[in-house]
C-alpha cells in the first residue's frame, strides 16, 4: 500500500532547487517538438526520447537531490527502445479507446511506468519494457489512478492561474509519480 502523503512530502522536498531546470527542458522540449512538426511523423519519433529525458533527469532529481540540465537529453542514447516502446504504448492504448474510454484509461495505467524501465533497464527493447511495465502495475493502476485523482486541487490552481502554477506543479507531480514508481520498483524486488 502506497501512502500518498509520504511520497508527495518527498516530491516536494525532492524539487527544491530543480523546478527551474525542469522548467527549462519542458520550454526546450516543447521547442523542439514545435519545430518539428511540419511533418506528422517528426513529433512521433522524438516524443518517446524527449519524455525518456524528462524522465532521468526526474530519476537523477530523486536518488541524488539534484538533477542535471544535460539528463535530459540522455533519452536520445536509448533512442530505439524508447520510439518503438512509445510507439507501442500508443498503439494499444488507442486499440483499448476504440472499445471504450475506460479500458483505454486502463491501458495507458498499465504502460505507465514504460520509460522507469527503460531508464533502469537500457538493455531492454521497447517491447520488453513495455511488458515489464505490464507486469509492474498489477494490482496497483487504481493507486497511480487516485494518487493523480488527488492533484485536482493543484490542477484546479494551474487553471485559475493560467498555467503559472504549473512551473511548480508539473515537477512536483513528476517527482510524486517517480517516487511512486522507486517504490513500486523495491516491492517487486
Amino acid at each position: 500500500m502506497f501512502d500518498r502523503k509520504e511520497l508527495k512530502s518527498k516530491a516536494r522536498e525532492q524539487i527544491n532547487g530543480n523546478i527551474w531546470l525542469y522548467f527549462g527542458l519542458s520550454i526546450v522540449f516543447g521547442l523542439i517538438l514545435s519545430a518539428s512538426s511540419f511533418t506528422a511523423v517528426a513529433p512521433l519519433v522524438l516524443t518517446g526520447p524527449l519524455e525518456l529525458g524528462l524522465t532521468l533527469f526526474m530519476l537523477q532529481v530523486v536518488r541524488n537531490g539534484k538533477g542535471e540540465f544535460a539528463t535530459g537529453f540522455k533519452g536520445f542514447n536509448q533512442f530505439l527502445p524508447a520510439f518503438t516502446g512509445s510507439l507501442l504504448a500508443a498503439i494499444f492504448t488507442l486499440l483499448w479507446c476504440l472499445l471504450l474510454v475506460i479500458p483505454g484509461i486502463i491501458a495507458a495505467y498499465r504502460y505507465s511506468m514504460l520509460y522507469y524501465i527503460i531508464a533502469d533497464n537500457p538493455e531492454l527493447s521497447g517491447p520488453a519494457a513495455l511488458k515489464k511495465s505490464k507486469e509492474m502495475m498489477v494490482g496497483h493502476k487504481w493507486e497511480l489512478f487516485v494518487l493523480h485523482l488527488s492533484f485536482i486541487p493543484w490542477g484546479l490552481l494551474c487553471i485559475v492561474t493560467f498555467g503559472l502554477a504549473g512551473i511548480y506543479v508539473v515537477p512536483y507531480i513528476d517527482a510524486t509519480v517517480t517516487n511512486f514508481y522507486e517504490q513500486l520498483k523495491s516491492d517487486n524486488q
